[in-house]
């Protein structure tokens, strides 16, 4: 309870949603917080500034495969359905996801909950 609360604190001001990524070898879905997207880029100098040279493809290691690699076409997807925490009494956070996510993770307190795939399903996250 005490580390939820001040994952919270922490957390007070995001930058973004998360973003999703489905697995091409074996349909997966995980978010930033599970397996992050690597990028790098090269800068070079030109007169005191500095020119964006080249910049790879984001990589990602899949968290139940372990497919690591540049991601492919249609593994990014898009966050197009709202979700608000289930600790609406401590959390209030809400967020976009991807519609076809089983279960998600708040950014803020860091609480799984069933995603918005998982609403017609019987059980879900607890």
């Amino acid at each position: 309870m005490i580390s939820m609360l001040l994952s919270i604190l922490l957390n007070r001001n995001l930058m973004g949603d998360l973003e999703y990524v489905r697995c091409a070898r074996c349909g997966t879905t995980a978010s930033n917080l599970e397996a992050p997207l690597l990028t790098s880029a090269t800068f070079t100098l030109t007169r005191g500034k500095p020119v964006d040279g080249y910049r790879t493809p984001p990589e990602w290691t899949c968290p139940a495969c372990g497919r690591a690699g540049p991601l492919e076409v249609g593994e990014l997807l898009t966050n197009d359905t709202t979700v608000q925490c289930r600790r609406r009494f401590l959390c209030r956070y809400s967020w976009t996801v991807p519609g076809a996510v089983t279960v998600v993770t708040c950014p803020r307190c860091y609480t799984k909950q069933a995603g918005p795939a998982a609403e017609g399903l019987t059980g879900g996250m607890p």
